[in-house]
């Protein structure tokens, strides 16, 4: 096989894991009743990576004028999170997932209440909380250091 295949067949597979995460990211979505529709929305592939993490801005038509007609979706092999549309960048929006799921880690490990933490559909035990550290590093080190 030359090189322009594989490069095309490697842009073929980036593309499907895209909408793979999109799909992902639209269902999550649409599974909150606030979401009367999505509009349009857009992946920010500097802070993604194929199927490991996405960072997708959906414009959306809210229940009512109290929603935020834009909102921000991190999706992948990590627990789905939503933000307001007061984050300005894809940047931000992963800056922001990775406190979130730091304080959700730091409540699990130390015992604390998990009330005031976003929820996290995993099992709050110490393996679930190392395991997502783990992937919280990895995206600092991959997306977030300069």
């Amino acid at each position: 096989m030359n090189e322009d295949l594989l490069n095309e067949l490697t842009e073929i597979d980036e593309i499907h894991c895209v909408l793979k995460l999109q799909q992902e990211a639209e269902e999550y979505l649409k599974s909150f009743d606030w979401c009367l529709k999505i509009k349009k929305s857009w992946y920010d592939n500097e802070f993604s990576s194929y199927d490991i993490i996405g960072v997708f801005l959906f414009e959306i038509e809210p229940i009512n004028e109290t929603v935020d007609d834009f909102v921000w979706v991190i999706v992948g092999d990590l627990p789905t999170v939503y933000l307001d549309k007061s984050v300005t960048s894809g940047k931000e929006a992963l800056e922001i997932y990775c406190d979130l799921m730091e304080d959700w880690i730091d409540n699990v490990k130390n015992g604390q209440s998990l009330e005031e933490c976003f929820p996290v559909p995993n099992e709050p035990t110490a393996e679930n909380a190392d395991l997502l550290k783990t992937r919280i590093e990895l995206i600092k080190e991959i997306f977030l250091t300069e």
